[in-house]
């Protein structure tokens, strides 16, 4: 895959609101994990990371374009208007763009508050658009809506993979020349003290009171991960198309691997081999020259105890020898934000490319010692690279993975 590139970038997080301030606060180790409001009565360490109101304030869009919208479609245009401004690529092809958005459960949150409100009020405390609000596709049927687009629009949802993939079949729709131009990525709002309990029941979340370590990717005394929410979103095009308009092309999308564990629904294969399957097919699909091989990685790195170790064995798998591999994880800056968490980590690693430096793996302290690749830890580190990885993996055996270049 050499033909898709990056034009435009955009992202909603706890960190930041746009690619900008993401990036600052990101390499300068602010984290964003703190308590869930009005969480006394809930069980756990009652912790979340969660994007601050008021995030669409300065992001330009016309108020009717966030209108009878749910908070995951909201993220998902304000993510991709900037990266749409970015890439400076309108009027966008209407027949010939595509909008893939990825997400786990749509608006999941307002569903339950609905609930809640039925039981209280009866049928007046349910609104007559609850179904067009939180349904899946709404994201990407509102940003196609908001461009007038009449390509393919899709949601993808294969749990925490969901934004990963949505890229990577934007790219293969490219690349195999059914559309020009894509918005693609992932947005998330899971932030429901419903799913927030359960995944406590499940033994999910870290126990770990303090903020600052909750999240602790790949550390020997991670104990599970911390909820978060936003979106990361970027425009695709043909690289060609690209050149022929004089836009700017921040980076290319090279390969995409996605592969199933066929194991559990939970808990991923203990041995890695089918998270290092996808990140292989990802590295042979790129086919980069020696001079351009990948060594930075945007691990998915959740905290958690199994799915840390079944990664841990995956990269090993596929880089061998110790030290060949610089593993980082955004997650103890901002917990783990599911369909969005991939892209962000695309956002990160393309910036990182720009800016010559890798964000440090915020909370880990003491790396486990069965990683035979070097974890970025306390302070981000400075380091030239023309490519990189993201992995995102997923309940269900969900198994993606990205590469990404100059």
């Amino acid at each position: 895959m050499e033909r898709v590139a990056v034009t435009g970038m955009g992202i909603v997080s706890p960190i930041g609101h746009n690619v900008a301030t993401f990036w600052r606060n990101l390499i300068d180790g602010v984290a964003a994990i703190g308590a869930i409001p009005d969480g006394e009565g809930l069980s756990g360490n009652r912790l979340w990371s969660a994007v601050a109101d008021g995030f669409a304030q300065h992001a330009g869009l016309p108020p009717p374009a966030l209108r009878n919208t749910d908070r995951f479609t909201q993220y998902a245009l304000v993510a991709a208007h900037e990266a749409v401004r970015q890439a400076g690529c309108e009027p966008l092809p209407s027949m010939r763009s595509a909008v893939l958005v990825g997400n786990t459960m749509g608006g999941f949150p307002l569903v339950a508050q609905t609930q809640t409100q039925y039981l209280a009020e009866s049928h007046r405390g349910v609104q007559p658009k609850l179904m067009a609000l939180v349904i899946p596709n709404m994201a990407s049927a509102r940003v196609a809506l908001h461009w007038h687009l009449h390509g393919p629009q899709l949601a993808v949802s294969t749990a925490c993979a969901s934004g990963l993939d949505a890229i990577g079949l934007a790219a293969r729709m490219i690349e195999r020349g059914e559309v020009d131009l894509a918005i693609a990525g992932g947005s998330e709002t899971l932030l429901s003290p419903l799913v927030y309990e359960s995944l406590v029941r499940a033994g999910a979340l870290s126990r770990n009171p303090d903020p600052k370590t909750a999240s602790r990717p790949f550390d020997a005394e991670r104990d599970g991960f911390v909820m978060g929410d936003g979106a990361g979103i970027l425009v695709l095009e043909a690289q060609e198309r690209a050149r022929a308009r004089g836009a700017r092309v921040l980076a290319r999308i090279r390969g995409y691997g996605q592969v199933a564990d066929a194991y559990h629904i939970t808990s991923p294969e203990p041995s890695g081999e089918w998270e290092g399957l996808a990140m292989r097919q990802a590295l042979d699909d790129a086919a980069l020259s020696r001079e351009d091989a990948v060594r930075v990685i945007f691990g998915h790195g959740t905290s958690t105890v199994v799915g840390d170790a079944a990664e841990i064995r995956a990269v090993n798998r596929v880089f061998g020898r110790a030290g060949a591999a610089i593993v980082t994880s955004l997650k103890g800056h901002m917990g783990h934000s599911m369909a969005a968490s991939g892209p962000m980590s695309l956002v990160a690693g393309i910036a990182g490319m720009e800016h010559a430096s890798i964000s440090q793996t915020l909370g880990t302290r003491k790396v486990d010692a069965a990683a035979e690749f070097d974890v970025v830890t306390e302070q981000p580190r400075a380091f030239s690279f023309a490519s990189f990885q993201v992995n995102a993996f997923g309940f269900g055996g969900q198994n993606s993975s990205i590469v990404v270049s100059r």
